[in-house]
């Protein structure tokens, strides 16, 4: 199997030139023509995720955010791409094109709050579902916070039936959502976003990482259903910080 094999199947899956013009995806180091046995899957190409990635001999590390993002004019000895390619370690990103995919983030985080009904929103990446019932603001904030396993903060106090979600940094589509949903719930809101919201919609912050990382489970077994031979092992990191009350 080669890393082009797995590069050509997640472009099915998620087509990389669905992908925002802005955003960077693909395969960011290494080559088609290399040989794959072992994959490991990542919200983040982090010094744990390659120390990883190194320890069960890994030929290749799929991330949804980007291995490589802005543009490079030097490529430090110690930075991530670097040791990869220096540990001979190809990476493939699927980022926007995932968020948008059938399947992909914002669906797999839609089915963790157990929405149904399930529709894409005019901006191609939010969706817009339904709870089974109706629940209390602070009901469906305790919900949240269960289903994504990490403490959330919330605002807003209407009932909620249709909820509204963007996994990620998604405060700037919470407007869009304005009498579509009761309920929005993202990985990160400006303050700005908050106040905005206010009054329009109850808005739930999920954290970036808990609202993305449902994905890395889901990609290891599209992975594992179309390569049954092929060693793929998830990575969950956790949050990149700790809440000290």
């Amino acid at each position: 199997m080669k890393v082009q094999d797995i590069y050509d199947f997640l472009g099915e899956k998620a087509p990389y030139d669905t992908c925002e013009e802005w955003d960077n995806v693909g395969l960011l180091v290494g080559s088609g023509y290399l040989p794959v046995t072992r994959v490991l899957v990542a919200l983040d190409a982090t010094d744990g995720a390659l120390e990883a990635a190194k320890a069960i001999g890994a030929d290749l590390i799929i991330t949804h955010h980007p291995v490589i993002f802005n543009g490079m004019k030097r490529l430090d000895a110690d930075s991530i791409p670097y040791r990869l390619a220096a540990a001979g370690i190809s990476a493939i990103s699927a980022h926007t094109n995932l968020d948008k995919a059938a399947g992909g983030v914002n669906d797999v985080l839609a089915a963790r709050l157990g929405l149904t009904d399930v529709e894409i929103a005019a901006d191609g990446i939010t969706r817009i579902g339904t709870l089974p019932e109706e629940m209390g603001a602070d009901a469906f904030a305790a919900h949240a916070a269960e289903a994504l396993g990490m403490p959330v903060r919330a605002a807003g106090e209407k009932p909620v039936k249709k909820v509204a979600v963007c996994g990620g940094g998604g405060g700037g589509f919470i407007a869009a959502c304005f009498g579509l949903a009761d309920c929005f719930v993202t990985g990160e809101v400006k303050h700005h976003e908050w106040l905005y919201a206010a009054g329009h919609i109850n808005v739930i912050d999920g954290g970036h990482y808990s609202t993305e990382v449902p994905v890395v489970d889901t990609l290891c077994g599209w992975l594992t259903e179309a390569f049954p031979d092929l060693q793929v092992v998830p990575y969950h990191e956790g949050e990149c910080f700790s809440v000290v009350k």
